[in-house]
């Protein structure tokens, strides 16, 4: 398990609900509705990690 996934696991996320996260060194670098504009971003600032991706879904949607 990286360490990125470990530290999204660990994330307080009733903030981020429906909004794409970016992570980097375990650390949230991004937040917000855009993925496209997000990790155009996060690739200028951080040209040579490969960023963790994630979208928070809302309290009520069922993933089966």
């Amino acid at each position: 398990m990286t360490k990125n996934f470990q530290a999204f696991l660990k994330l307080d996320k009733s903030r981020l609900t429906n909004k794409y996260i970016v992570m980097v060194d375990s650390k949230i670098v991004e937040t917000g509705h855009d993925i496209q504009k997000l990790l155009k971003r996060t690739k200028d600032k951080y040209p040579s990690k490969t960023p963790f991706i994630a979208k928070i879904p809302s309290p009520e949607l069922l993933v089966l």
